[in-house]
């Protein structure tokens, strides 16, 4: 005979999934930073790992637009706050990564002005890229919202 399961025990049981698969991702994150850096490792000897990681990542960020979720629940000011620490800690990410991968040499101008050409067109991709995702998420949650 199965046990009838209220609704605290479900959502505690979710919450607890919810946690540990946020784990897992941090964790496949981390293990990718792990084998470039420290064991500078070829990506074709992870590239399972890496494809696994990008996939949920995107899969996650599409559900949370498409359901009306991606950073609509924050008001307006809050909202700006979080899209702008995200394009910062974005764009001097890639500048980092960029700087040690590429291997530009910083004594050549040529170098100089092509790292920082690549910074503006990947800090203004990730800009328009974040307001078309915010803005196909409050167009859906004002939708879901109507149809109520």
């Amino acid at each position: 005979m199965r046990k009838i399961e209220d609704e605290r025990i479900i959502s505690e049981k979710r919450r607890i999934n919810s946690n540990a698969f946020s784990i897992c991702l941090l964790l496949l994150w981390a293990i990718l930073l792990y084998r470039q850096f420290v064991l500078q490792q070829n990506i074709k000897e992870y590239m399972d790992i890496f494809l696994l990681t990008i996939g949920i990542s995107v899969y996650i960020t599409i559900n949370n637009v498409f359901k009306g979720l991606y950073l609509t629940y924050r008001n307006k000011k809050e909202r700006k706050k979080v899209k702008f620490i995200g394009v910062i800690a974005g764009t001097v990410t890639f500048a980092i990564v960029q700087a040690f991968i590429a291997g530009y040499d910083f004594t050549n101008t040529k170098d100089v002005f092509t790292m920082i050409i690549s910074i503006v067109i990947f800090f203004s991709t990730w800009l328009i890229a974040q307001n078309f995702l915010l803005n196909i998420s409050e167009k859906k949650a004002n939708d879901d919202i109507d149809e109520e």
